[in-house]
């Protein structure tokens, strides 16, 4: 779309020069790292010259055994989504509206930092505070996180896809308790509880208890 409008803009002429246009453009200048978190980065380098006018920046990403190709039209692009402590290598070359490429930039190397990808241990087997007969709280053994435990979830083992009817949440703490409301007099569930850290990474399920509603 960005060479399409170049071509208009020169209009017929133009659009007769780009055809036979084979000068390609200088080389980007290097790529370096204007910010960089633990899953994302921010790549900029010095635009390219042309004697029509550059188009768009191809940038060529190699993450282990693949290549991902991704372009931008200014001279800075963001790539998220990238895993705490894993190499890339990045280079970049230029196209102008006749489709000639400049060479490429030298490649750039980059470790990502590291992050947190280590999980909460599990909790303690929850143990029935008080039972009713729609409601059950439920109290466990606190887990431990390499940096900090964000969140508790009960869930609802005896059901299907064990779904999560609870949370307690730990910012600011809240302690180990948590009300689970909702439930059939006279019933028996069996629920169990996991950990979730601020950066997402998830616990494995504690023990589980059986309940009984009263009623």
């Amino acid at each position: 779309m960005v060479a399409a409008t170049v071509l208009l803009a020169l209009g017929a002429g133009g659009t007769a020069y780009a055809a036979t246009d084979t000068e390609a453009p200088t080389a980007p200048g290097p790529v370096t790292i204007a910010g960089i978190t633990t899953t994302t980065i921010e790549l900029t380098w010095v635009a390219a010259t042309d004697n029509v006018g550059v188009t768009r920046y191809d940038v060529s990403h190699f993450s282990t055994d693949v290549v991902f190709m991704r372009n931008t039209t200014t001279n800075s692009i963001t790539i998220t989504g990238l895993r705490p402590s894993s190499t890339h290598r990045f280079a970049v070359r230029a196209r102008d509206a006749a489709g000639n490429f400049s060479p490429s930039t030298p490649m750039l190397v980059v470790t990502m930092p590291p992050g947190d990808n280590q999980p909460p241990t599990a909790p303690g087997a929850p143990v029935p505070y008080t039972v009713a007969d729609t409601l059950v709280i439920l109290t466990w053994p606190r887990s431990t996180d390499n940096v900090y435990v964000a969140l508790y979830e009960v869930l609802m083992v005896s059901a299907p896809g064990s779904p999560v009817v609870a949370t307690a949440p730990q910012h600011p703490p809240t302690g180990t308790t948590a009300r689970v409301t909702g439930l059939t007099p006279g019933t028996t569930y069996s629920f169990a509880v996991r950990a979730r850290d601020d950066a997402g990474n998830i616990s494995a399920l504690s023990a589980p208890v059986t309940v009984t509603t009263t009623g």
